[in-house]
């Protein structure tokens, strides 16, 4: 199917009826677990991936998924961003098919990373706090989103700051692949810390479309999508992008998996505590 009859068939459903959003979420979410156990079968071909560790094939896995969502969320931005004629029509309340697609899109691939790092944090008994405030956070707030059919302009803008996505798990993938050294990861990580710091810009941006639109966002804009937003965008401003570019321009120069190396560093001080060799002051 081509690009413009997929966008042909997106414009025939009437996005207004709530059994279509659930469809339509309901069929994101699953698409996305197929992506992950079809990657689990294909990737058994590769000796790389046999030779992974329980925990690492999920994170592989997830990868796939999490790539394929966020070249999904680089297309809508840019859609947003340039193409669309009519969310700018109205910042608060303006929609389209193609934005009620993307919105039930997302909201299926947060519900599909949500349980997925739910199940992972309890089976291998870890917590990436970061992590999980900004899937949840995004989880409930394109929910909202969804649900009170308000806020598409800013939440279709809000999924270019996804664009970090595909080369922060290729870049995961090739260190697994042992290609640490390589052109190819140089050239990706060298692409992930810049798009990093074009996160930054994107919000930015979201915070200069809320300045210009403030008396509009106060007066209009429904309390339960207003705090979610803008708690997403604080911490996304402040906190997690300029933490996340760190990290990455130190693994840049330092190629380390960082999220094992750090559960692995916090399992050996729990190992050594338990042996006596960590005596308290």
């Amino acid at each position: 199917m081509s690009a413009t009859r997929f966008v042909d068939l997106i414009h025939t459903f009437d996005w207004e009826q709530t059994q279509t959003k659930l469809g339509c979420v309901t069929l994101s979410f699953f698409y996305f677990v197929c992506v992950y156990f079809a990657t689990n079968a294909i990737s058994y071909i590769f000796l790389t991936y046999r030779n992974l560790k329980t925990k690492e094939k999920v994170f592989w896995n997830l990868a796939v998924a999490r790539g394929n969502f966020g070249f999904f969320a680089i297309v809508i931005g840019l859609w947003a961003l340039f193409v669309d004629n009519e969310l700018h029509k109205d910042v608060v309340f303006a929609t389209t098919p193609i934005s009620h697609f993307a919105m039930c899109t997302t909201t299926g691939f947060f519900l599909f990373e949500c349980l997925m790092v739910l199940w992972s944090d309890i089976y291998f008994k870890q917590f990436n706090m970061l992590l999980n405030i900004h899937h949840w956070v995004s989880l409930i707030g394109y929910s909202i989103v969804l649900t009170n059919g308000s806020t598409h302009y800013l939440g279709c803008r809000g999924l270019l700051l996804e664009m970090s996505t595909p080369f922060s798990c290729l870049c995961w993938t090739l260190l697994k692949a042992d290609l640490a050294h390589s052109f190819i990861w140089k050239a990706n990580q060298f692409l992930l810390v810049h798009t990093f710091h074009t996160r930054s810009i994107i919000e930015c941006y979201m915070w200069y479309i809320t300045y210009m639109n403030w008396d509009a966002i106060w007066a209009s804009m429904p309390a339960g999508t207003f705090y979610p937003l803008y708690l997403q965008l604080v911490l996304v401003t402040f906190i997690m992008t300029p933490y996340w570019t760190y990290k990455k321009t130190v693994q840049m120069i330092n190629p380390v998996d960082w999220n094992f190396e750090e559960s692995a560093d916090a399992k050996r001080k729990k190992d050594k505590s338990a042996n006596g060799h960590i005596k308290a002051n």
